[in-house]
This record gives C-alpha cells, sequence and structure tokens, in this order.
C-alpha cells in the first residue's frame, strides 16, 4: 500500500524560491508528492530479488525439462531468500511453499543463457519476489527476519605465526582462505582487498595490528567501504596440534567495539589451510547472524519521531525521499513543514531509535538526538 508524504506545509514560500519560480514549485509539489510515494517494494526491491539461479535438467523433451527447471530454479531461490533474510534459529518457522502457493510469492522472472538438447534443459534464472507476499508469510508463521542491507565492509586480515606478521605477503594463509571464500549470498557485503602496491604503501601488518584508525579509514575510503573488518589470526602449536585463535573487530558505523574470539585446533586429519578455511566461514555466518538479529523487523513496535532534515530546494526533498524508500523499518513519512534549506518530517517505524540510525547509516544518512527535534543529515564522506 503506497505510504505517501503528506500534511505540507511551506513557510516563507517567499523565501523558499524566488518569485519567478513560486506558482511552478505550488504546482510541482503536488506531484512530487504522488510520483514519490514511500512503497514495500521500492524499499526492498533488491533484498528480494535473487539472481544467478543456475538450472540443468534433462526429461522426456526439452519442454518437459524447461518446465521442471524453472520450477525447481524458482524454489531454490525461495530457499536462498530464506537464508539470507531469517537467522539461523527462526528458519524452522519457515513455512514449507511449493506450486502454485511458490508461483504467488513470485512477482518476476528472466531467464538467460538458455541450452536445450531434444531431452535437456540448462538456464540462469533471476527471480524476483514479491516483498509484501513475503513479509505476510513469514510475518503469519511467527519468523522473524531482517531485510536492512550492510553497506560494505573491507577485510584486513592479519596473519601471525612463527614470529611473523603478514598481511599482504603471498604465504598470507588467512588472506589466502579469504580469498577463497565463495560469493555471499546474504545481507553483508565483504571486500577481500587486492593486495597491490597501493594496499601495500597504504597500511602495514603492524599498524594494521595496533588498530592505527587513520590508515584503515584511508584504505577503506579507497575501496568505497563503509567500515573495517580487522581480523587477526594468530597460529600456536601445543602438543602437536596447531591452535588458531582468531579475533576479530567490525570497526566504523554500527560495529564499533564489537569484537569476537574463536579458537580452533588442526590435527594429523585436519590441515592448517582448512582449519584457517573452516574459521572463514563460521566467522562470517557469525557476522551475518549478528547484522540480522541486530536488524529484525519488529512488527509488534511501532514508534514514531520528529526530524528536521538539512536541504537545498526541491532537489534536495527529492533526494530524501529517494533515500528513505531504501529504508525497510520506515513505515511513513509525513512531511510537516518545508522551507528554503530544511524540511520537518515525522518518521513512523518498527524498533527502537538505535536499530533506525543503523538502517539510516546504511543510506547515507546520519540520526542524532538534537535539542528539540531529532536531526538527520547527509553521512556521505
Amino acid at each position: 500500500m503506497p505510504l505517501p508524504l503528506s500534511s505540507v506545509k511551506i513557510l516563507d514560500p517567499a523565501g523558499f524560491v524566488t518569485s519567478a519560480f513560486r506558482l511552478v514549485v505550488r504546482a510541482f509539489l503536488p506531484v512530487f508528492l504522488a510520483l514519490y510515494p514511500l512503497t514495500a517494494a521500492a524499499q526492498s526491491s533488491a533484498v528480494y530479488t535473487i539472481a544467478d539461479v543456475r538450472v540443468d535438467e534433462t526429461a522426456e523433451s526439452a519442454a518437459v525439462a524447461r518446465d521442471i527447471a524453472l520450477q525447481k530454479g524458482q524454489a531454490a531461490a525461495f530457499r536462498r531468500l530464506m537464508e539470507r533474510i531469517v537467522p539461523i534459529a527462526d528458519r524452522a518457522k519457515i513455512p514449507e511453499v511449493q506450486g502454485a502457493q511458490l508461483l504467488q510469492l513470485v512477482s518476476g522472472l528472466e531467464v538467460g543463457e538458455e541450452k536445450t538438447s531434444s531431452v535437456r534443459y540448462l538456464a540462469q534464472m533471476t527471480v524476483r519476489f514479491n516483498a509484501s507476499a513475503v513479509r505476510n508469510l513469514l510475518r503469519n508463521s511467527g519468523t522473524r527476519f531482517a531485510e536492512t542491507k550492510s553497506k560494505p565492509l573491507i577485510v584486513l586480515p592479519v596473519y601471525r605465526a612463527q614470529a611473523t606478521l603478514q598481511l599482504w605477503d603471498t604465504g598470507n594463509l588467512w588472506l589466502k582462505a579469504w580469498r577463497d571464500l565463495p560469493k555471499s549470498d546474504g545481507l553483508i557485503n565483504l571486500i577481500i582487498p587486492k593486495g597491490e602496491t597501493a594496499d601495500i604503501a597504504e597500511i602495514s601488518p603492524e599498524q594494521a595490528l595496533a588498530g592505527n584508525d587513520e590508515q584503515i579509514q584511508s584504505i577503506a575510503r579507497r575501496y568505497e567501504a563503509d567500515g573495517t573488518l580487522l581480523t587477526i589470526a594468530t597460529v600456536t602449536q601445543a602438543q602437536g596440534e596447531k591452535i588458531v585463535e582468531v579475533s576479530t573487530s567490525r570497526l566504523g558505523p554500527g560495529g564499533a567495539d564489537r569484537t569476537s574470539v574463536q579458537s580452533f585446533a588442526s590435527n594429523k586429519e585436519t590441515s592448517l589451510q582448512e582449519i584457517l578455511t573452516s574459521a572463514v566461514n563460521n566467522l562470517r555466518r557469525e557476522i551475518e547472524e549478528t547484522w540480522k538479529q541486530d536488524n529484525l523487523l519488529h512488527f509488534d513496535d511501532h514508534r514514531e519521531l520528529l526530524a528536521e532534515a538539512t536541504l537545498r530546494g526541491l532537489p534536495g526533498l527529492i533526494a530524501l525521499q529517494k533515500k528513505l524508500e531504501g529504508v525497510s523499518l520506515v513505515q511513513k513519512a509525513e512531511l510537516v513543514r518545508l522551507s528554503l534549506k530544511s524540511a520537518l518530517i515525522r518518521l513512523r517505524y518498527l524498533g527502537d531509535p538505535g536499530q533506525l540510525r543503523l538502517a539510516l547509516a546504511q543510506r547515507d544518512m546520519a540520526l542524532t538526538q538534537g535539542a528539540v527535534y531529532w536531526k538527520l543529515q547527509s553521512s556521505r564522506r
């Protein structure tokens, strides 16, 4: 259901625009309100789109194989969507959907790279799900889920073994484990640096280990990452076994002062590289689960606040509207008053202010407490 901005009052129209454009603004503003509603589909279209679904089926004919492949492809896409947005602890509650019920959840389907023989069908699919339909399915079953997609995080994997400290070295087995990690389908986007000359010059393993804020922020900016995952793998040996202790800290918005420590042991049957690979997979799973827990949608917790947003005329208002469309926690935005340099907006949202601040930060917006109203400003560097 569309959630339009409403209850608009322009303060001092003469100050908002010059007299030459006053009539244009009065005519354009209602059109703007109609063209830019907040909708559930606009908020989470990317989250509810599953790309690169590969299908390969054989049957008595290519046509039958195609029908089977498309059905299985949509089912596989639904499973991937559930893994993306539903925490592991809640997956047992996910209803089983198939056939016509599954088709009702799908809003669009793209098929490419088709190859056929007389009895075989191969293709690559992109499946778009109806966000409102999936939400209703999960809410009715009591399944908790999250929709906020994290901005990119850069990973700095420091490897410490046999009195050596490595970051960009070719012998860094911890870096190799991260680079070999399959691409994630979740809400967290991790960037593994290339280890090029610029990376080597920007930050050393000693600076990373010391948590040098200036150098860490510098390499994060160059990779257009919003935060950093500083992960240190220390290898020791005891009683013939190699012990790997992994300490990981998420630095930056939404992750300050959050550190995890894990230990893994290798034996004769398991190589050190296999242990490191297992540690990387466990760590990414933990990061994604923590992010989902931090961003769960609480449909029974409705709140609202008044926020004053700084902007530059109508273009700024349009840009603000588009950013708010991408925040699933925001259920409704009402424009209370408008001037040349600012807008007072009533935000109705789910959850607590901390969750809202975290979600807005992923859309380059900073929400802070002001003397009278909350302040909503751009946080883009």
